[in-house]
């Protein structure tokens, strides 16, 4: 089958593709599925109607949590792929259907494998995981079970690991960390604290981040690492004023937070307390970025303050197809897609072309060889879902964001871009 898809690949313009009206599925894609939309599947799909045959897959939201803010975006972009992908299934008189499983991870390890369990109980082999720390307590689960994981948002580098059952829809934090620390030296900072979840995530990104500082010159004074679990973040706080009161030049001074939005609130709402806190620049992550709880409940307490708060948040090209999911996306959602929800959506859709490719087939065992095939030819909303031999997406560009008063209220705005390739930081701030 694969020989008869590099046959079409090589003699088809790379440009070619299909604006469906529900996606872009790469042309080489269609025609395969079109080939073989009448095949039955293996033992590992559900027959739930005559002459139709349903693709389970299992989504992991929160929707509890400290990222309880994010699971209802993420679960729309999930139920327009799958609304997606059935239409067009059903236009091309296939027998398959798609279906979607939600689960609540409750934004913890222990909630996330519960759900892995719960996937696996209805025979689930298909899971889509949230963060890191998500993905790394269902990893060894999953592989005992013939599952398949496919985070659309976890970046930990120490999951960027060939030949597992794992595969990431954003590239790993060694990429974020180079955005950090460059966006860091281009603003004249040289020393930072860093104040850090304690978590899989935040452990990963942290040491990532201090190694490349210190290869661009800069230094981490300290690093305070707390726990995820805690609602009082004021001993932290205290610790970091401590810090900066210490150096004499706080205008090469920068506190960078690698947070989730539940504990940022919390952070930032102590460190209102210290001057000397305000007086510095400060960093985030892809962890807060375009948070609609920091936008609603800190936005205007940021701005008003002064304070430079930038995030990073994962970046792919915008183009012109994109206005017609998003525009779905915001009626369900009030939000624009992020990345990741554009990601999640291209996911849903790679795999769901993949096990149709598998002869029906969701034997984890079997997609971990197939779905990277479909994602390399694959060119979505997100775009080229290109991926590296660690599974993890290859192409690594990212949005510099930060929160700005607009003549819609307080948004989130991009104000530069960090290309992953070169290191090249483009910054325009606004006045």
């Amino acid at each position: 089958m694969f020989q008869f898809i590099n046959l079409l690949v090589k003699n088809m313009n790379r440009s070619l593709t299909i604006l469906l009206g529900v996606g872009v599925v790469a042309v080489v894609v269609v025609l395969v599925v079109a080939l073989i939309s009448n095949t039955s599947g293996a033992g590992t799909t559900t027959t739930v109607a005559q002459g139709t045959v349903e693709i389970p897959i299992g989504v992991m939201v929160s929707l509890t949590g400290d990222l309880e803010s994010y699971g209802p975006l993420y679960r729309a972009a999930a139920q327009l792929a799958e609304q997606d992908i059935n239409s067009f299934f059903s236009s091309i008189n296939s027998p398959y259907r798609m279906k979607v499983y939600f689960e609540d991870d409750k934004s913890t390890p222990e909630g996330a494998l519960a759900a892995a369990q719960s996937f696996a109980a209805r025979g689930i082999k298909i899971v889509f995981t949230y963060t890191s720390s998500a993905t790394s307590a269902v990893k060894s689960f999953a592989s005992q079970n013939d599952m398949i994981i496919i985070s659309y948002a976890s970046t930990a580098p120490h999951l960027a690991i060939p030949g597992d059952n794992v595969f990431r829809l954003e590239p790993p934090d060694t990429f974020q960390a180079r955005g950090i620390a460059a966006l860091i030296k281009e603003l004249g900072v040289d020393r930072v604290i860093v104040i850090y979840r304690g978590d899989d995530w935040g452990d990963g990104l942290y040491r990532a981040l201090s190694q490349r500082l210190a290869e661009l010159g800069g230094s981490v004074i300290a690093g305070i690492r707390y726990d995820p679990a805690s609602k009082d973040l004021s001993a932290e706080v205290a610790s970091l004023a401590d810090y900066v009161r210490r150096e004499q030049n706080i205008s090469r001074v920068g506190i960078v937070a690698l947070s989730f939005p539940g504990d940022f609130l919390s952070l930032f709402n102590a460190a209102m307390r210290y001057p000397e806190l305000m007086s510095v620049k400060w960093f985030g992550s892809d962890g807060t970025v375009d948070d609609v709880k920091i936008r609603d409940v800190l936005g205007q307490k940021i701005v008003d303050s002064g304070v430079l708060f930038i995030n990073l948040r994962f970046f792919t090209a915008e183009y012109p197809h994109q206005e017609r999911l998003a525009a779905r996306y915001r009626n369900m959602t009030g939000e624009n897609p992020s990345e990741a929800a554009y990601g999640l959506y291209d996911g849903i859709w790679a795999v769901a072309l993949s096990v149709v490719i598998n002869n029906g087939s969701t034997s984890g065992s079997q997609l971990v060889k197939v779905f990277p095939e479909i994602a390399y030819r694959y060119f979505g909303y997100s775009g080229w879902l290109l991926l590296d031999e660690n599974g993890d997406r290859a192409i690594a560009t990212y949005a510099y964001r930060m929160l700005a008063r607009t003549q819609n209220g307080i948004e989130w705005v991009t104000v530069g871009y960090f290309d992953g390739s070169t290191g090249k930081v483009t910054l325009s701030l606004p006045h």
